[in-house]
């Protein structure tokens, strides 16, 4: 074979410097981060590099025998089930694939076995030639069963198990071409002046190229772990901003209830209230005015019925059907004007025209075309009203207009005349919200949205007109 031009002694220097760097840089990471596959590996690569040594020493003298010396066999042995168990804890194996843990852990039994056997003969002066024997065919077999393993692991199609087979390899080359020398002595002539004569050389270098594999699959496990780990961060930052924005939808929900107890509710009892005092006064003296006032109390009272009704309608999670949407969108129109002098003009569809309107956007359209008449009642002070709905292949459009004052859309202050809570709720539903107005010429609110669930759930936030 050919001799490369470097010696024994400079490459297993260079060799032990590579190895203890890693074994460094190991217990290192294992002291920041306290997981046990960093422990495993730095003393996998100091065993390794301590069993070296004694080889070395085993190799001056004359009648040295592969697996004769207890401590070679000893730091080896355990260097083997630190490896072992780096493997196992690098890859999980016991989820990952359970006839590969089994099989590990029966060569982790082996080695034990292999150990408390060695010791034995050590013990009692055993002939080299029978240790060496057991030694190889040990060695022999946890070659085997780790080439066994190998092709269990390319199964899975995971990067970091990719990086630990090539490092595996290595090592198993390592270790085999080693082994071999011992059936083709004349592999090995041992010549100090030429590096590769020496079957250490080979196994040192297998070692160092497993080690240089697992360093860049720890590495490429680490960046894996933080993507991990920032995924989920963006997953809880997303679930605190939906809980966030569900908490802004409770409050106006809220508010909404209150606004309407006070405004349209509590308006109504206090004109009971005072009606009833009124036909109090007016039983003896006045009883066809008294008949008259039980009358307006009668209807006021079916107006609060009928308010209720309404509020609790628009609080429902799920509205049961489009006809129910549609008649509820027609009698929250005619009961807020009922009272004024305007024209109301309603162009509203028929009922199965919005069968695919998914609840949600049930909810919130009717919210924002409740709150697009209130403020049309308050302040346009119009004489013509009108309502638009249409639902088109996958988006609905709302139309309520007025012949009233009017306004400039960019003097109102922010937050005012309920255009706050119009642009949120459209930018919570996904849509687009259209104001068109100015003062003398009355006023056009126009909402686009998607109707379907899918849609609703999906849809970006569009920017407000």
């Amino acid at each position: 074979m050919s001799i490369l031009p470097v010696t024994y002694a400079h490459l297993r220097l260079f060799f032990d410097g590579m190895l203890l760097m890693m074994a460094v840089y190991a217990a290192l990471s294992y002291w920041q981060q306290k997981k046990a596959v960093y422990a495993y590996y730095a003393v996998y690569i100091i065993c390794v590099t301590i069993t070296f040594r004694y080889d070395d020493l085993e190799y001056e003298h004359p009648d040295y025998q592969v697996g004769a010396s207890y401590m070679v066999t000893l730091t080896e042995s355990i260097a083997f089930a630190l490896y072992i168990r780096f493997a196992m804890a690098l890859m999980d194996f016991r989820q990952n694939d359970p006839a590969s843990d089994r099989l590990l852990r029966a060569m982790l039994l082996l080695l034990g076995c292999h150990m408390i056997i060695e010791a034995l003969l050590y013990l009692m002066n055993g002939s080299p030639m029978l240790r060496s024997g057991i030694y190889i065919a040990t060695r022999l077999v946890l070659a085997s069963a780790a080439l066994w393993v190998v092709p269990r692991i390319l199964r899975l199609r995971q990067p970091v198990m990719i990086y630990f087979v090539v490092g595996s390899f290595f090592f198993t080359a390592g270790c085999l071409i080693a082994l071999w020398g011992n059936y083709v002595p004349a592999l090995f002539t041992k010549q100090p002046h030429s590096a590769f004569t020496f079957p250490i050389s080979f196994m040192q270098l297998g070692v160092v190229l497993e080690v240089l594999c697992f360093t860049l699959g720890l590495s490429l496990r680490n960046w894996q772990t933080e993507r991990e780990r920032v995924a989920v961060q963006a997953e809880l930052i997303a679930q605190l901003q939906e809980n966030e924005r569900k908490q802004q939808q409770l409050q106006r929900i809220r508010a909404d209830i209150a606004r309407d107890l006070h405004d349209d509710i509590g308006g109504d009892l206090s004109g009971i209230s005072m009606l009833s005092q009124a036909a109090d006064r007016q039983l003896v003296s006045q009883p066809d005015e008294a008949r008259a006032t039980l009358r307006l109390i009668g209807e006021s009272a079916r107006q609060v019925l009928s308010t209720m009704r309404q509020i609790v309608w628009s609080l429902a999670a799920s509205p049961t059907n489009s006809e129910d949407f549609v008649y509820r969108l027609r009698e929250t129109a005619y009961a807020l004007f009922d009272r004024q002098p305007v024209e109301l003009l309603l162009d509203l569809p028929t009922a199965h025209a919005c069968t695919e309107l998914a609840p949600e956007v049930h909810r919130a359209v009717y919210l924002i075309y409740k709150e697009m008449l209130h403020n049309t009642a308050r302040h346009a002070s119009a004489r013509h009203v009108s309502v638009s709905l249409t639902c088109l292949d996958e988006y609905l459009r709302l139309t309520v207009s007025d012949d009233g004052v009017g306004f400039n859309p960019k003097e109102v202050p922010e937050g005012s005349n309920g255009l706050a809570s119009l642009r949120q709720r459209t930018a919570d539903l996904g849509g687009s919200l259209s104001i068109r107005s100015f003062p003398g010429e009355g006023t056009t609110l126009t909402l686009s949205c998607p109707i379907k669930l899918k849609a609703y759930q999906e849809q970006s936030v569009v920017g407000v007109n």
